[in-house]
């Protein structure tokens, strides 16, 4: 080998060793900024901005992917919501259909619209059912806003009415009294009459003509015409009918809605007989 060619090799080796001193010295050296050595500062270095640009797609790519998943999640939602709305909307039209159908049924039947006055809440705090008289004693007075004659009603039927009134109570008159009176119509023809308490737990209509055709089970309300109870409200059913040869009119036996022997809470309808309008029955 010649003597140029020795010196060649030497000079590559020579390069070989520094460079790999440099190596070794690289990744034995620290940087003191941050701890990392130099040699994976450099490698960093020059592989940072590949490794920022393949994240960047890489995020993109994973973003495109879930993007669609929302997107495809989205629009399954809005076809849910879509098919809820139309259901509502059929609802809703059923509903105000059956209201129609409703208030055509009261102009029918004569039934009063929804009470337009205001209802105050009561509770009985005592009860007087002596042989003379059928009343209760009411947790409300005229520090409420009651006052006499006020209709007292429950949810299913009238009870009575104010007869008299204190500062924090009130005693109501029952309608099963033989004093109370009340004025009624047979729901289903109009005929009407007057409903009178037989001091137990029912009333009797008087003045319902003989030849009335007339039911057992047929519902009782108000006329209105008594200036007490507004027009419409339910009292009872018919109990009993008896027809007496030697008599013009019926005897009817009305059993009360409202249970007013054992009533805990009734409602005060804030209504005076100025508030009431007058309508004849329709016969």
């Amino acid at each position: 080998m010649s003597t140029n060619a020795v010196q060649r090799k030497s000079h590559w080796l020579l390069a070989a060793l520094l460079l790999s001193q440099l190596i070794l010295m690289s990744l034995n050296a620290r940087n003191p900024a941050n701890e990392q050595s130099i040699f994976r500062t450099w490698v960093m270095s020059v592989f940072s901005p590949v490794v920022k640009v393949g994240d960047a797609v890489l995020s993109k790519v994973t973003g495109s992917f879930t993007g669609l998943a929302e997107l495809r999640h989205a629009k399954t939602e809005n076809e849910d919501l879509r098919q809820k709305v139309e259901q509502l909307t059929i609802e809703l039209n059923e509903t105000r259909e059956k209201a129609r159908e409703y208030e055509i049924a009261r102009t029918v039947f004569g039934l009063p619209p929804t009470l337009p006055y205001g209802q105050l809440a009561a509770n009985v705090i005592a009860r007087d059912t002596s042989l003379w008289f059928k009343r209760l004693t009411i947790d409300r007075g005229s520090l409420d806003g009651i006052k006499r004659d006020m209709p007292v009603v429950t949810s299913t039927g009238i009870v009575g009415r104010v007869i008299s009134v204190g500062p924090t109570f009130a005693q109501v008159q029952v309608i099963t009294d033989a004093n109370a009176g009340v004025g009624v119509m047979i729901q289903r023809s109009r005929a009407p009459g007057e409903l009178k308490g037989l001091n137990n737990a029912r009333c009797e209509i008087k003045n319902i003509p003989a030849n009335e055709e007339l039911q057992e089970g047929e519902i009782i309300v108000t006329t209105g015409l008594d200036r007490i109870y507004p027009k419409g409200l339910v009292v009872g059913t018919v109990e009993h009918v008896e027809n007496d040869s030697n008599s013009p009119w019926k005897k009817i036996i009305v059993k009360p809605a409202a249970q007013v022997d054992r009533v805990e809470s009734v409602l005060v309808l804030l209504i005076e007989a100025k508030d009431l309008k007058i309508e004849e029955p329709i016969k």
